[in-house]
């Protein structure tokens, strides 16, 4: 089983990519004709969606179109979606939003009686439209209301795309970063956890 936690890395990756001259040989391509952005449905970029599509493809030789069938297992923030090959289930994935949840999850693993090949987690309950950058609600509409609206407007009429087949990303890797696993893709595109050691000047400085 593979739990993925997302994490902030490279916040400065766009600078990196204009001083080494990358964003003007790298156009961005995931627009349709009406200049819209396609990409994966959903809230959080879409990490289980990719590998799901990507496995029944790999391993099975399956091409799954359109998105994909979660079900909601306690709460909208604890889905799950399976792959099934001749009425089998030969692969189970989750996405896990909220600490409840990922307690839920973690509980399983340490009593080995979690199943799932693939877990998505976020600390964020509803995922990153409910995180620390978005905005405040407007007066007289509630957090509630506020995320349906942004989950109803990040999932309705998105279209879908192969993640494998995106020549942006084909690009960067092609006029930069060489090619997957190479030092300077494990450099800039991959981090592991640093715990974040306050000093007592910024300690400080804050109160």
């Amino acid at each position: 089983m593979v739990i993925l936690l997302r994490l902030q890395f490279c916040p400065n990756f766009v600078e990196l990519l204009m001083k080494e001259a990358i964003l003007v040989r790298c156009r961005l391509t995931n627009v349709d004709e009406e200049g819209y952005l396609y990409g994966v449905p959903g809230s959080s970029g879409g990490y289980v969606e990719t590998v799901v599509r990507h496995a029944a493809r790999v391993l099975f030789g399956r091409e799954l179109q359109g998105p994909l069938a979660f079900k909601t297992i306690r709460n909208t923030d604890f889905r799950e979606v399976t792959l099934e090959v001749d009425g089998k289930t030969v692969l189970k994935f989750a996405l896990c939003y909220g600490f409840q949840n990922l307690q839920n999850i973690v509980r399983k693993v340490k009593m080995q009686k979690c199943d799932y090949h693939f877990v998505e987690v976020m600390a964020c309950p509803s995922g990153c439209l409910n995180g620390g950058g978005q905005l405040k609600p407007k007066p007289g509409q509630s957090p509630k209301d506020l995320i349906q609206l942004l989950e109803t407007s990040y999932m309705d009429n998105v279209l879908v795309a192969d993640p494998f087949d995106n020549a942006l990303v084909k690009c960067l890797y092609d006029e930069w970063l060489e090619q997957p696993g190479s030092d300077k893709a494990k450099r800039y595109m991959h981090t592991e956890y640093h715990p974040v050691v306050k000093s007592i000047t910024a300690q400080l400085h804050n109160w």
